[in-house]
């Protein structure tokens, strides 16, 4: 029993990126980098999107991951996904010290606060201005369904 609780703790200790490697974020190829050296497994890939899983189930319904890292090859947009909570025996429970919290608390600390603005699919992002950011534009979070979201927006 002590082996099959501890088993189901270990995916949720994992480390991933950082803020240091979002802010370096500025083509494909960085991306994929910062994918790849994260142990994130392509998903999907085509001419338009590049969209990196991390423990990837796939199913005949619906395939499932606890974090998803997208990029968006025209618009140079990437979004990091993180799965904020654990679902045990149909029990949900809020998850704290997630990449994402850790990431969101060191673009508050080290960047400027600029304005809302809406995501792509319509939801409202605070975004701050980050002079580390290799990236031309602004970052952007905001929790949507669970989920903790890191977008880039690009200069307008």
């Amino acid at each position: 029993m002590k082996k099959l609780l501890l088993f189901l703790f270990i995916p949720f200790i994992s480390f991933g990126q950082t803020y240091e490697e979002l802010m370096s974020m500025n083509s494909i190829d960085m991306f994929k980098k910062v994918a790849i050296e994260n142990n994130y497994e392509p998903y999907k890939q085509d001419d338009k999107i590049a969209f990196y899983g991390f423990n990837i189930v796939k199913d005949s319904e619906e395939d499932s991951m606890s974090k998803g890292f997208v990029y968006f090859k025209k618009q140079d947009v990437f979004i990091l996904n993180v799965y904020k909570e654990i679902s045990f025996l149909g029990v949900k429970t809020p998850r704290e010290n997630t990449e994402y919290d850790l990431i969101v608390e060191k673009i508050k600390n080290k960047c400027t606060y600029y304005k809302i603005m809406e995501g792509p699919s319509g939801d409202d992002f605070v975004t701050y201005s980050c002079p580390e950011s290799s990236y031309k534009g602004k970052i952007g979070f905001a929790i949507n369904e669970g989920w903790g979201v890191i977008i880039n927006f690009p200069e307008e």
